[in-house]
Order: C-alpha cells, then sequence, then structure tokens
C-alpha cells in the first residue's frame, strides 16, 4: 500500500466505477452514476492481477462516499477544480 499526502484532487469517472447498462426510460432524479465528480485521492493499492486501485473518497448526490477505484476511472484535478 502507497499512502498519498497530502490526499491529492482527481476526477473519478463513475461510468468507470459502475457498469450500468443502457436504459430505456430515465429517472429525473435517479443517481447519475454516468458523471464525472470530484474526489480527493489517499492511497494505491496494487490488486492480485496487477491493476492498480486508489483509495478515493468523493460526493455521490450529496452522500460522502470511499471506496477503492481502478486507476482508470482516475484523473488529475487541479486543486480548486470542482
Amino acid at each position: 500500500m502507497h499512502m498519498v499526502r497530502p490526499t491529492q484532487p482527481v476526477w473519478v469517472d463513475l461510468s468507470a466505477i459502475y457498469a450500468v447498462p443502457k436504459s430505456v426510460a430515465t429517472v429525473p432524479d435517479g443517481l447519475d452514476l454516468a458523471a464525472t465528480v470530484p474526489g480527493r485521492l489517499s492511497m494505491w493499492q496494487a490488486t492480485t492481477t496487477g491493476h492498480w486501485v486508489g483509495w478515493v473518497t468523493f460526493e455521490l448526490e450529496g452522500d460522502s462516499q470511499s471506496q477503492w477505484v481502478i486507476s482508470d476511472a482516475l484523473s488529475p484535478r487541479e486543486p480548486d477544480a470542482t
């Protein structure tokens, strides 16, 4: 495990985390799992398959989430960009 101190600002591509098939209906007040949201990266960990995942905290519809996120779903973000 590799700690990231201080935490680093990242963009989190929710569509790369949540594999949601295309829908025939829309729900205006539903969760937008296709959005890209700001997050904070606090550590990296290698998986048994050689992929890297980051421990990231981000907001999803007003609720704070912390979870492992595959590196392909993360990109650097300027500290003041939201």
